[in-house]
């Protein structure tokens, strides 16, 4: 996934639904300078972190996934 097909794939900011039932909650440690980058790009492209992080992981077990089923 290219930046620019994850920037427009991926929701805005708007107001969470207070309905919204949340899988899988945990904790990460990215560090002082990687949170950093990590909120100075969400801040730029109006993106929630954990909206940004969601749709990497999902791609990247997207990818991994069909190169294990091409194997």
């Amino acid at each position: 996934m290219t930046e620019d097909e994850l920037l427009t794939s991926t929701n805005k900011r708007t107001r969470r639904n207070e309905n919204t039932i949340k899988y899988g909650m945990f904790g990460l440690s990215l560090g002082e300078r990687n949170y950093e980058r990590l909120h100075n790009y969400c801040t730029k492209h109006n993106l929630y972190k954990a909206t940004l992080v969601r749709s990497l992981v999902v791609d990247y077990l997207d990818r991994a996934e069909q190169k294990d089923d091409n194997v």
